[in-house]
């Protein structure tokens, strides 16, 4: 039991078999909503008490995540009131909130807001962008995604990076620019075990990377 809840956090356990199916409208929309209030509260909240917050609700939303995979009357409650923003995988897998909530507060502990607040702009707004972009354009695929919808991807996330910086509510660096499509790269490859954890942390240790080292 203990080594299949270590797989399912650490890698995604059986996440990645069969087809999913597109993410449904609320689903979207929470995604937007509830992604882009984690770095508005990045940038207005006080540092300390907005990590603290930040690590409780990770910690709490893995929690609850992994208590009610072995308590059925837990879990069938939890589906039935949040079923409108789940995918049908997510009855027995770490939520992609759960994983959402996991990578901001590593990604602000580790690195601060000039790397927490866009990178989790460019996945509240970029990922959704992508998904529906994506979804109605023809043409050739590339790992089973349209390519149409990582130039979306990119032109959020640059978009919400140039909004940012003109605010003042982030410094300045090209690198923000580069993290919007190492972002988009990371949602386009689908690596595991969600993009909710992924693209934030790829994409802002890249972004770290740079800021430091130019």
């Amino acid at each position: 039991m203990l080594q299949r809840l270590a797989g399912l956090v650490v890698f995604g356990g059986e996440r990645r078999q069969g087809a999913v199916e597109p993410p449904k409208v609320w689903r979207r929309l929470f995604h937007i909503c509830a992604g882009s209030t984690i770095p508005v509260a990045g940038i207005f909240a006080p540092e300390r008490d907005f990590l603290i917050v930040l690590g409780v609700l990770a910690v709490g939303g893995l929690l609850l995540d992994l208590a009610r995979f072995g308590v059925g009357p837990l879990n069938r409650v939890y589906l039935r009131w949040m079923a409108p923003i789940l995918k049908s995988d997510e009855a027995s897998h770490i939520t992609g909130a759960t994983y959402m909530l996991m990578a901001a507060a590593l990604i602000f502990w580790l690195y601060g807001k000039n790397v927490g607040v866009p990178v989790m702009f460019f996945l509240s707004l970029g990922d959704p962008a992508a998904a529906i972009v994506g979804q109605r354009m023809r043409g050739p695929r590339l790992l089973g995604k349209s390519p149409g919808g990582t130039a979306a991807f990119i032109a959020v996330g640059c978009a919400a990076a140039g909004v940012l910086v003109a605010a003042g509510a982030v410094e300045y660096h090209w690198a923000l620019w580069v993290g919007a499509a190492i972002a988009a790269l990371v949602e386009l490859a689908g690596i595991p075990p969600d993009d909710n954890l992924t693209i934030p942390l790829i994409a802002g240790t890249a972004m770290w990377a740079m800021m430091t080292v130019f």
